[in-house]
């Protein structure tokens, strides 16, 4: 059992030198997630997302950059072989009660998740870029 308590979303965000957010370079984790994240095993820089200030913004350095890239470098062929345990089938859901205001997950979801993921951290290494962890 974790010793954290998951916040109830998170984004992750690009800026840029000037400090303005890149729209296209941003990705949502709620609550499933992030619960489905630190859950697995052998990942500790996902795991380390759900112990993020819910209310503020982290800047990742990049020795936390590298070690977010490599987690999710070591995930995906796993989640490709569902060698993993089985992601939430609905994210966006927690405390509703009602799945229409959630979106499909699942193992596609999953997949598309840590491609969008490993694109920022990509581009979070060019000059001026900087990646942002802010609490909802």
């Amino acid at each position: 059992m974790r010793a954290l308590e998951c916040p109830p979303m998170l984004s992750l965000e690009i800026a840029d030198k000037n400090g303005t957010w890149i729209a296209e370079a941003s990705t949502v984790l709620d609550e499933e997630l992030l619960d489905y994240l630190a859950g697995l095993s052998g990942f500790p820089a996902l795991e380390a997302l759900c112990g993020l200030d819910s209310a503020g913004k982290t800047l990742f350095d990049e020795p936390a950059r590298e070690a977010l890239k490599r987690d999710v470098e070591a995930l995906a062929p796993q989640v490709e072989r569902r060698q993993v345990p089985e992601p939430p089938a609905y994210v966006g859901l927690e405390g509703t009660g009602d799945i229409r205001v959630g979106e499909e997950f699942g193992w596609a979801g999953l997949g598309e998740f840590l491609r969008r993921l490993h694109r920022m951290l990509v581009l979070a290494r060019q000059p001026g870029m900087e990646m942002w962890a802010v609490g909802e």
